[in-house]
């Protein structure tokens, strides 16, 4: 290899301009390969990344669910989807603790992911244990993503939510359409179907989901923001149903 030859590294460029968020991943200056060396990196982690590239099905599915996510941004702020869904019908009281738990859980999730300047702060029990940097992203950006979307995916699949988000949709309300189409693309349901059966990984670029048609990855900075327009979707709900609660 020479000087300047770096396989690993463009290897992981590739991949992240493609799968990850703007600034994720190496630098073009950074040498991966003579930085960390190719015997630190588990070859299964970079067959996982040359199969994404070459998988035509994952990358159309990874497409068309960035591309809902970049329209859901330019609306969820005006509090487009909080007007629409504060329309439709008022939830039971077991919906709306189902709905306000899995907000508070979600949030308590959230905290785990301490990072300072990039770097995982864990919490202050597990400082004395020296744990290796890998372990430690591991812990806390990869754990905190894996409870988040859980919760946002998984425990909130059904109940108030669901049934606000279809109600408005089939209203033919456009913003909460769009969440509609967001929460059952095909990479999010991937995902879903994923978190149901324990078929998860972690891996140098973030999360590995398979399931019968192969597998999907998620970048951490990618999956953060997933989490966060769905946080923000999980917020609006949880106000549009607290009002009728507070009038009770």
């Amino acid at each position: 290899m020479s000087m300047t030859s770096d396989p690993i590294g463009d290897l992981l460029r590739d991949f992240y301009s493609f799968f990850g968020r703007p600034g994720e991943g190496p630098r073009a200056e950074d040498n991966v390969s003579l930085t960390v060396g190719k015997a630190q990196l588990p070859e299964h982690d970079l067959v996982l990344l040359r199969r994404s590239l070459n998988d035509a099905r994952s990358r159309k599915e990874f497409a068309a669910c960035r591309q809902i996510l970049e329209d859901i941004a330019t609306r969820l702020p005006s509090g487009d989807f909080l007007r629409e869904i504060s329309t439709t019908s008022v939830v039971s009281d077991a919906e709306f603790d189902q709905l306000s738990s899995g907000v508070f859980w979600f949030s308590l999730a959230a905290t785990l992911d301490r990072r300072v300047d990039g770097v995982p702060k864990l919490p202050p029990e597990f400082e004395a244990l020296d744990l290796p940097f890998p372990f430690q992203v591991r812990m806390s950006v990869i754990g905190s993503l894996v409870l988040r979307l859980y919760i946002a995916l998984v425990y909130m699949r059904e109940g108030a939510l669901s049934n606000l988000v279809l109600g408005a949709a089939k209203a033919q309300k456009p913003c909460s359409a769009q969440v509609h189409k967001l929460l059952n693309c095909d990479y999010v349901r991937r995902v879903r179907n994923s978190l149901s059966h324990g078929s998860f990984s972690s891996s140098i670029a973030g999360l590995v989901f398979h399931d019968d048609n192969g597998v999907l990855l998620g970048t951490p900075a990618f999956l953060e923001w997933l989490c966060m327009w769905l946080n923000l979707i999980q917020l609006q709900a949880l106000a549009a149903t607290s009002e009728p609660k507070k009038m009770m």
